[in-house]
């Protein structure tokens, strides 16, 4: 099977950074027509077009769009093949790269990532905190191996999965000399009236979707909500009195005693926190999915 050349995988994502020929030819310092043939090439090849023109309008086909998200892997495996010599050289045989909520790192993944390493010297972890949004693409584009959620996203693109690996429960975070400071349990029904405090929706839109399912099935409502984009800045604006939270006991790290952390009541107010992977890349995470599953 005949493979595209780097040159035409090239003049395909230029077009697409804004669906224009002549301004990717200029970029790439060529005619226009011989860009276009270039393109053309790279349809031969494929066996379909890859673009739709509608007068000077361009866009891609439904071919298109499938190949675009599979050649953006490939500076993210051109950059881990880099990295991977790299390493070699210097006597490690491999990387593997995981992404992770930062409000998840507690001590119980500290520890699995601890002991993988004492357990594979050999192999390099480089680890990334994002938003889940970014980490859920970065593991469908092949940028890094692996991703701890907080709340398994609703729908996974193809080709990434998905397992629980720990379960934690949720608390109530208010600020001392709250009404509900000294209470030992609440209800989530208990929080109605409250100003709730979560990371804004584009960032950790399955954790929006687990918060609104726990009010619902109280039958309560989230009267009002504030926005903000991570666990530290959550903390911050329930001390400062902006409201309450509901966050796992790993992301209080930052909060010391300044907020009162109260467990809530009910077997759904459970952050099940899962792994994504590709399976396709199951071997070299061979030992990471033991140690998880284990």
């Amino acid at each position: 099977m005949e493979v595209p050349s780097h040159r035409q995988v090239l003049a395909f994502l230029e077009v697409c950074r804004d669906f224009h020929f002549s301004m990717a030819a200029e970029r790439l310092g060529v005619a226009q027509p011989q860009l276009s043939r270039t393109v053309r090439e790279l349809e031969e090849i494929v066996g379909t077009k890859l673009f739709v023109r509608q007068g000077r309008r361009v866009s891609l086909s439904a071919a298109g769009d499938v190949f675009l998200k599979e050649v953006y892997r490939l500076p993210a495996i051109l950059a881990r093949a880099v990295e991977g010599a790299r390493r070699a050289a210097e006597g490690e045989e491999s990387v593997l790269r995981l992404g992770f909520v930062g409000a998840l790192m507690g001590d119980q993944l500290l520890a699995v990532l601890e002991l993988y390493r004492k357990e594979h010297p050999d192999t390099q972890l480089s680890l990334v905190d994002l938003a889940p949004a970014d980490l859920l693409r970065q593991v469908e584009t092949g940028e890094i191996d692996g991703a701890f959620l907080g709340v398994e996203p609703k729908s996974l693109p193809r080709g990434v999965a998905s397992f629980q690996w720990k379960e934690e429960p949720l608390l109530v975070c208010v600020p001392r000399g709250h009404r509900l400071a000294e209470r030992k349990r609440l209800r989530i029904g208990d929080l109605e009236g409250e100003t709730l405090v979560v990371l804004t929706g584009s960032l950790a839109p399955s954790y929006r979707d687990f918060l609104d399912g726990l009010f619902a099935k109280e039958g309560a409502r989230i009267d009002s909500l504030r926005e903000t984009n991570g666990s530290d800045a959550i903390l911050s604006m329930v001390v400062a009195g902006c409201g309450v939270a509901l966050l796992p006991r790993s992301a209080l790290k930052a909060a010391g005693d300044r907020v009162a952390a109260i467990p809530v009541v009910g077997a759904e107010a459970k952050l099940r926190e899962v792994f994504l992977y590709r399976p396709a890349e199951s071997d070299r995470l061979g030992a990471m999915l033991s140690l998880l599953k284990g």
